[in-house]
């Protein structure tokens, strides 16, 4: 008869978690900091873009609606990458 491992419920937890240094931390917040502001200046260059953009597609003002939202879910992906590449750096 074979013993199963403890289930994760019941795994006994034997050393604290990690702490992060102050360095790591005061880096961590300058580059979450640094993504937030990039991403507000993305939002607020592609707003005056948005009548050019009409004109030279030739779409109507409600289409325009549709490239503005797959900017932003674009540029949210990469976002979402880059913070799961720092989240693994952090560990």
């Amino acid at each position: 008869m074979s013993s199963y491992p403890p289930s994760p419920v019941e795994t006994p937890i034997d050393e604290p978690p990690k702490r992060l240094s102050s360095t790591r931390k005061a880096v961590l917040l300058s580059v979450f900091c640094f993504a937030q502001s990039l991403d507000a200046f993305n939002n607020a260059a592609i707003f005056p873009a948005i009548p050019a953009l009409e004109r030279s597609m030739g779409i109507a003002h409600s289409q325009s609606a549709w490239i503005l939202s797959g900017f932003q879910l674009t540029f949210a992906s990469f976002l979402l990458i880059v913070c799961l590449i720092t989240f693994l750096l952090a560990t």
